[in-house]
């Protein structure tokens, strides 16, 4: 029997793999969007999504063209995608290229990206790319810009954001053996435990080293909560409880006349 070794990290392969996952995770966060929705700032604390793409695609020509060829000279690119440069505030006003104008800068860099990672020996002594160090970091610079998309989206102005996709929730067949069920909760009897990471390839800085903390004991839910489960707190009257929040959660839902979660739609007597 031939046993094949999986895929590594430093495998420039997978790499370029995962750099196309991110990418087309990105896009299809923003493919159902009008030019004038991903121009827009939709709140003071966020970017417009447009920028957002702009700032994605110059931080990967930086880190995985410029600062490969040459001495690091910049740790964010100067210019229009500086988040230094241009507080969030300020960004609504910049004049920033369309989405066409903007994918095609983007598959520009991208195409010198994967020609440059293809020819490059990932050689352990040069800092950048051992490990695949500067990948995994444009990768997770990617990834955590997703992150703000979404949050961006959740704070849209005008019509509802609707994906492009949805994944459907499970079809509540029991959990394995062992582990609680949903809408059950776990108790956590505190202790001291390990979190962070000593691996620089794919934490950032504020995610390292790892360390120990002493955390006290809580119960929490065993699966995170969908919206099926919101829902029943919503039937049952959540929404018209106030022992059920916190004073000044119940100060905030009475002043905005709340009846469910931002985006939610009454339709045919049913959310």
């Amino acid at each position: 029997m031939t046993l094949a070794a999986a895929p590594s990290r430093i495998d420039p392969k997978a790499i370029a793999a995962r750099l196309l996952e991110a990418r087309a995770r990105t896009m299809l966060l923003l493919t159902p969007l009008t030019d004038e929705e991903l121009r827009a700032q939709h709140d003071p604390l966020m970017s417009p999504l447009l920028w957002d793409l702009g700032h994605i695609a110059h931080f990967e020509e930086l880190w995985l063209t410029r600062n490969l060829d040459g001495p690091i000279e910049f740790v964010e690119m100067p210019g229009l995608y500086n988040p230094f440069e241009h507080p969030r505030s300020a960004r609504g006003s910049l004049a920033l290229p369309g989405l066409a104008d903007c994918r095609a800068i983007m598959d520009e860099i991208r195409g010198r990206v994967l020609a440059r990672l293809a020819a490059t020996e990932l050689d352990p002594a040069q800092p950048l790319l051992r490990d695949g160090f500067v990948y995994q970091m444009v990768l997770q610079h990617e990834y955590q810009h997703n992150e703000t998309m979404l949050q961006t989206l959740q704070l849209k102005q005008g019509a509802p954001y609707v994906p492009l996709a949805r994944v459907e929730p499970g079809d509540g067949s029991p959990s394995p053996a062992g582990l609680a069920g949903r809408g059950e909760m776990v108790r956590f009897p505190g202790g001291r435990v390990e979190i962070g990471t000593d691996d620089r390839s794919t934490a950032y800085d504020n995610e390292r080293p790892a360390h120990a903390v002493e955390v006290a004991p809580f119960w929490i839910d065993a699966h995170p909560v969908t919206n099926q489960d919101f829902l029943v707190f919503i039937a049952a009257g959540g929404y018209e409880t106030p022992e059920l929040w916190s004073e000044a959660g119940w100060r905030w839902r009475t002043e905005a006349s709340l009846r469910a979660p931002k985006y939610w739609r009454w339709g045919d007597g049913v959310w």
